[in-house]
């Protein structure tokens, strides 16, 4: 285990907090807006209310930014943040510890946590319940007002009792997800309730990856194990009791990153590849300059361009920037965006693509970017811009904003892996 990545163990106090911010967003919607005072406007974009209220959250218990601290004591607020915001966990029907051997696949012993859905029709987002007609594999949402979910609209009221559950006699679609953290940052502890989420909600087995976190592993570390994981998966699929025809890849932010480079790197070389990528607030460009959005949300949104500089640092050159930054930045291993040869990996098949982005996010301009060089490339793809998130919006299941964007990524999950 990465040092300073071990399961958060919240004190009095830490509950106590989640008791307060819980019971504040447990409040009517208009007191609530109240709480967050006068709509938060940057660049067309209003801020949801219930992310300033987190945000003024933050403020008043955070202390140092991330990038002021050791890396195992930002490992530790990030845990405590994550805990903070995760909302209630989802219900699976097995959670499994694995070690995934890579010694196959340029790499070395991989742990990462297995995730299996309940086989019946209805599926848990917290305390959201999902139903799914079998018959026109539309998605719905138990929660008056809710947002759609992708394409999904209608929902059942007959649906069977959850406690009668079958075990399933069908393989499984898997995905195969990336934390994010910077690729110093996170765990699969930090990212347990978003892989319950996506495997209760979507129907899917997922398979939360611990890849190397820098410093103590630079780059290429964290893509050599993000590779090994998928070609691990792909070739223990039977023994998984999992489709080898639909196995994604996905992730949030640093892992958004791995998995776009995941998808390239196997189109690019050759061999099994993902039926499909789930990008959320990716790092697509690390070359300077920055974007106009790293300019408008430098800071005050949760990622900073500091905590930006901060990570790439320690990715790339172990906490200090190497003499040959500026071609590390260039390798489309850490850029994707910069991959010049798009056009060719398309042709051999590069996965589709789900993009989601925050409004409010430094890394909002190259997400949008990578979206529309994928589509002029061939790729299938689909952007999602959540004008009034911040990043990472997928982590912070205890909002509605969180759970929305949720939903939505749910939708597409199960549309692009055909599960009925």
């Amino acid at each position: 285990m990465t040092p300073g990545n071990a399961p958060f163990l919240p004190s009095v106090a830490d509950r106590a907090q989640r008791r307060a911010f819980e019971a504040l967003l447990a409040l009517p919607r208009a007191v609530r807006h109240r709480a967050a005072g006068q709509p938060h406007i940057v660049d067309g974009g209003a801020l949801d209310p219930d992310i300033t209220v987190g945000l003024k959250v933050l403020g008043r218990i955070g202390g140092k930014e991330l990038d002021e601290r050791s890396v195992a004591d930002a490992r530790h607020a990030l845990a405590a943040e994550s805990w903070l915001f995760a909302g209630e966990l989802a219900d699976v029907a097995n959670v499994e510890d694995v070690v995934l051997d890579g010694s196959s696949y340029g790499a070395g012993d991989i742990p990462a946590r297995l995730y299996r859905p309940h086989p019946s029709p209805v599926t848990v987002v917290g305390k959201h319940a999902r139903v799914v007609d079998p018959d026109a594999g539309e998605v719905g949402t138990s929660e008056a007002g809710a947002e759609e979910a992708g394409a999904a609209v209608a929902a059942r009221t007959d649906a069977p009792n959850v406690d009668n559950r079958e075990p399933r006699a069908d393989p499984l679609p898997l995905l195969v997800y990336f934390h994010g953290g910077g690729w110093v940052l996170g765990s699969h502890h930090t990212h347990d309730a978003v892989a319950r989420a996506l495997c209760a909600g979507g129907e899917v087995a997922v398979l939360n990856v611990d890849y190397r976190l820098a410093p103590e592993h630079v780059f290429p570390a964290a893509v050599d194990d993000a590779v090994a994981a998928f070609r691990w998966a792909h070739a223990h699929a039977d023994a998984l009791g999992i489709d080898p025809n639909r196995i994604a890849v996905g992730g949030d932010s640093a892992g958004g990153n791995l998995a776009a480079v995941v998808a390239q790197e196997c189109a690019r070389v050759g061999g099994p590849q993902p039926a499909w990528q789930m990008l959320f607030v990716p790092v697509t460009d690390l070359t300077l300059p920055r974007s106009r959005s790293y300019e408008l949300f430098s800071e005050g949104y949760f990622l900073t361009r500091a905590n930006m500089d901060w990570y790439e640092a320690n990715y790339l050159g172990g906490g200090t920037l190497p003499d040959d930054v500026d071609a590390m930045r260039r390798d489309p291993r850490v850029s994707p965006l910069l991959a010049d040869d798009l056009g060719q990996l398309a042709e051999r098949g590069l996965a589709p693509a789900y993009v989601a982005v925050a409004g409010f996010d430094p890394l909002r301009d190259e997400g949008n970017a990578y979206a529309r060089k994928l589509s002029d490339a061939g790729v299938a793809t689909t952007l999602r811009v959540h004008t009034d998130a911040v990043h990472p919006f997928i982590n912070i299941l205890a909002t509605d904003l969180g759970r929305r964007c949720m939903a939505e990524a749910i939708g597409a999950l199960r549309m692009a892996l055909h599960v009925r």
